[in-house]
């Protein structure tokens, strides 16, 4: 029981470790690029190969994960591959270097499945939305911090600095990666041919097509087109990082209150079509906002939809799947919302180009209102 409890504490230590390496340099990023005259389609590039890699090599490193006997390796290559990234970005800090670290960075983000079915490991199937709600508490919080670190490194010291504050944190990292013991998952080794079965199993594809319109939306506003809205109401600098901040602080607040034993009584079938709603009215509200302490009060509710919505969908996603299983259903669905990552933002930024931030933001409603539907009708076919 004692080492179960030091190996639990280890793997979250690890999680906040690797997004903070993974996430440190990001509120940066575009500023940093745009400063040392990269154009901005090639930026938009740069940006999208991080997303890209993962939705080609998620499911892969899921079935290697399966078939292959263990977490442990590639646990220590994703963090590994944190490392390297921004060893890349420290040694050449121009357009180049970003785009290889880059796509080292999403094939780092690809092993996040074995992060998240390793520690999934240590509770019953009863339990996965506690699991579940843990990891991704730890996950934001690792987020947080480099949020913070970046904020007030970039002004005084500059990109090359908190890139290597990445780059230690990888290292420290895979060091650390030597006090994981390998686990075996109950029953052989998952054979190749069941594998297949899964990219058939209905209601793993419907719920990671929930948390691509989910993590689509909140790639697309969060951190991008909201920041833009406060910006468009004249906020200040330290306003405009207030933005990120008071959503990534709640989002590790409803992580870990998601985990909690009142909030799994309440149940899947209320909290995702509730987590639907309260994202679409958050699309509503943003570009009708006239002050920023309504944007910072709309950052509270897109909180709402990480903390509790994608905790839920990541747990039923895996309702049902034999644990032996896991990884390479994880790589489907984390490979699914992938593609939601990806395009959104490009969608939305077309819609707001073409026509207004109106209008933009009134179509991502309008995607989880049709979700919320659809999800309702599927809670309520299950119940009969």
């Amino acid at each position: 029981m004692k080492d179960k409890k030091k190996q639990m504490r280890l793997l979250l230590i690890l999680v906040c470790i690797f997004w903070f390496g993974q996430y440190v340099y990001i509120p940066y990023q575009t500023t940093y690029l745009t400063e040392i005259g990269v154009p901005t389609d090639i930026v938009g590039i740069i940006i999208g190969a991080y997303g890209l890699v993962q939705i080609f090599f998620r499911i892969p490193v899921g079935i290697l994960a399966d078939t292959g006997g263990g977490h442990k390796k590639i646990i220590t290559l994703g963090i590994c591959c944190v490392g390297i990234a921004s060893l890349i970005r420290v040694l050449f800090p121009n357009a180049a270097g970003f785009f290889v670290a880059n796509l080292f960075s999403g094939l780092g983000a690809s092993t996040w499945i074995s992060y998240m079915v390793f520690y999934m490991g240590f509770y019953s199937e009863g339990n996965l939305q506690a699991a579940t709600g843990k990891v991704i508490a730890a996950n934001n919080t690792g987020v947080l911090i480099g949020f913070v670190v970046s904020s007030i490194l970039y002004v005084h010291l500059g990109m090359r600095w908190i890139c290597a504050f990445s780059m230690t944190a990888g290292i420290a990292g895979t060091l650390m990666c030597a006090g994981i013991h390998r686990r075996k998952v109950e029953g052989d080794r998952a054979e190749k041919k069941e594998l297949l079965k899964l990219f058939l199993h209905k209601r793993l594809l419907f719920f990671s097509m929930l948390a691509l319109l989910q993590q689509g939306v909140q790639m697309a506003t969060c951190m991008s087109f909201t920041i833009q809205a406060a910006k468009n109401l004249g906020a200040r600098q330290w306003q405009v990082g207030a933005t990120s901040m008071i959503y990534i602080v709640f989002a590790v607040l409803f992580s870990y209150l998601s985990s909690r034993s009142f909030f799994t009584r309440i149940g899947h079938t209320k909290i995702v079509p509730a987590g639907l709603f309260v994202q679409a009215l958050y699309c509503v509200l943003v570009p009708n906002m006239n002050r920023i302490y309504g944007i910072y009060a709309c950052q509270i509710l897109a909180a709402f939809a990480m903390g509790f919505l994608f905790t839920s969908l990541t747990s039923e996603s895996m309702r049902g799947i034999p644990r032996k299983y896991y990884s390479t259903a994880m790589g489907i669905f984390q490979a699914v919302y992938a593609v939601g990552m990806t395009a959104f933002p490009v969608i939305v930024g077309s819609i707001e180009n073409s026509l207004t931030e109106q209008a933009a933001f009134y179509f991502m409603a309008v995607c989880l209102v049709i979700g919320l539907a659809v999800a309702m009708i599927f809670y309520r076919r299950e119940r009969n």
